[in-house]
């Protein structure tokens, strides 16, 4: 009896250790409004350790709790832990721990809700392709917390998985519950975007049972790979599945023409997604990438909605370049009324080879170079989007308008 109580006292104590200090993950999502919900998600390997999560308002004094759900991350044994916190203020931070109250800052973390309207500056970060090798993905999101952004967009190929890998999956975590964090340890919150490299087969699967790790791991609206992100009325995400889990054509084409149409008075409007209709490798063999039959598909279906209702820019992946477009419309270069296809997914994978600018009639600039894309919104509703590289350098940049025209389609 005393050996089994012994054991009992050592495993409690192990597990809330675990959930304390060696947390395999921890990391913000939203599935709702931005300015007034947080999920906090944690993943470690101990089934019994803590559900519960202690927030308050910074400064307060009244701690609140509350019990999060439990999942396991099949088919590894990952344990998942997730609460929605509800009823906060906008653009206000907050203090948290896991399993108890934290004493000292070190013991927990902060975040920050999303204003409400569009009042002050705000940044986020966006790429995707992020980890050929747990080095490249450090070098490169060890430039990101010191940028202080408000939140990262994170566009498809996270840990490199393949629906099966998790260890891989546990590096991925292991880095942004390291480097997502800012000095004050105010955690990034992150948007999430499915790529090829998530799912077992990589296009045309259109079974999320095949995406373990991405639909186990994330609670995304609707609970699905496409979905909008509505920050109050001055910015709205358009995360779409470049066909690893859903048809681009069809229904969520259909989803997206209507999304951008409920979002007409938005004054930022960003599509995201994994694989390009504007890339820089993967071409066919003599011809451009702009010819792959997935481009085109892309083109026929998403980009006259784009068109149509003037989105700022749009974010594309996939292709391990970095890369600019010159503004287009109609599948032509319009420098009117055009808009910026940026990419091309580099933020820790090695680079290819980019096609020659005299035969790209789309790209303006291309280079194999790893980088993330900074976007900052300011209230007198222009954008300014730079390109940055691991060793910190910003080497593209570009103003986009302040104000978005739709011309007639």
């Amino acid at each position: 009896m005393h050996r089994l109580a012994l054991g009992i006292v050592l495993t409690f104590c192990f597990s809330s250790l675990a959930v304390a200090q060696d947390l395999t993950g921890l990391y913000l999502t939203w599935s709702r409004d931005p300015s007034t919900t947080m999920t906090v998600n944690w993943v470690d390997l101990y089934p019994k350790s803590t559900n519960t999560v202690f927030y308050r308002e910074q400064g307060r004094e009244e701690w609140k709790s509350g019990d999060a759900k439990q999942t396991v991350v099949e088919p590894s044994s990952l344990q998942r832990r997730y609460l929605e916190l509800t009823d906060l203020k906008p653009d206000t931070l907050y203090e948290f721990g896991i399993g108890k109250r934290p004493e000292k800052p070190t013991d927990g973390w902060t975040f920050r809700t999303m204003p409400a309207a569009l009042t002050r500056p705000i940044r986020f970060v966006t790429g995707g392709d992020m980890m050929h090798s747990r080095a490249m993905l450090d070098a490169m999101s060890a430039q990101v917390a010191p940028l202080e952004p408000d939140f990262a967009v994170f566009g498809g190929d996270l840990a490199y998985d393949n629906g099966v890998t998790a260890t891989r999956v546990v590096d991925f975590l292991l880095s942004w519950k390291q480097l997502g964090m800012t000095q004050d340890r105010r955690l990034i919150p992150i948007v999430l975007v499915i790529g090829n490299h998530e799912v077992r087969g990589g296009y045309d699967v259109e079974i999320p049972d095949d995406a373990p790790y991405f639909y186990g791991l994330y609670t995304l609206p609707d609970d699905r790979a496409f979905y909008a992100l509505d920050f109050g009325t001055y910015l709205s995400l358009l995360v779409l599945d470049s066909a690893h889990t859903n048809p681009i054509a069809g229904e969520q084409t259909s989803w997206l023409a209507q999304a951008l149409e409920k979002r007409a008075d938005q004054t930022f409007l960003f599509p995201v997604y994994h694989y390009p209709a504007y890339g820089t490798t993967k071409a066919p063999e003599g011809k451009l990438p702009i010819d792959n039959a997935r481009a085109i598909t892309i083109r026929e279906n998403w980009t006259p909605h784009f068109d149509r209702f003037g989105v700022t820019a749009v974010f594309e992946n996939d292709h391990h370049n970095f890369k600019r477009t010159h503004p287009l419309r109609g599948h032509a270069r319009d420098d009117a009324n055009g808009i910026r296809y940026l990419g091309d997914g580099a933020w820790g994978v090695r680079t290819r080879d980019v096609p020659d600018l005299s035969e790209a009639w789309y790209l303006e600039k291309a280079e194999p170079r790893n980088h993330v894309w900074i976007v900052d919104l300011k209230p007198d509703k222009t954008a300014h989007v730079r390109a940055m590289d691991p060793k910190g350098e910003v080497f593209d940049e570009l103003q986009l308008p302040a104000a978005r025209t739709r011309p007639a389609p």
